[in-house]
């Protein structure tokens, strides 16, 4: 059932979603058309990346934030930009969380004295 369910999602979404910076759709305007909470629709866009190489990108800066199909290769690699920053920066966190010993340790260096 769960995989019936995404699979509706990917659907859902994929007709939704417009090619085009200029067209990005947010994830709260997906929300309120198809009725599905954001983690479901987060996994419905990366399974239409994932298993059909769908280039959807997603921007969260500018005038226009939100999920476009790229219609260019150029709009294509700008959107990677971000995303790649975004797994960058989640490498970081990673890192640092398997690096911590002392899960304590913060408590001092936050102290006010």
């Amino acid at each position: 059932m769960k995989q019936n369910r995404l699979q509706e999602a990917e659907m859902a979404v994929l007709a939704i979603l417009k090619k085009g910076r200029a067209n990005a759709t947010t994830g709260g305007e997906i929300a309120t058309i198809t009725g599905y909470n954001s983690r479901l629709i987060s996994s419905a866009i990366s399974n239409l990346v994932i298993r059909y190489g769908v280039p959807i990108i997603g921007v969260r800066v500018g005038i226009r934030s939100g999920y476009y199909i790229a219609e260019t290769r150029e709009e294509l690699l700008e959107g990677l930009r971000s995303l790649e920053n975004q797994v960058k920066n989640e490498q970081k966190r990673l890192d640092i969380l398997k690096s911590i010993e002392d899960v304590t340790a913060y408590e001092k260096s936050l102290e006010r004295g």
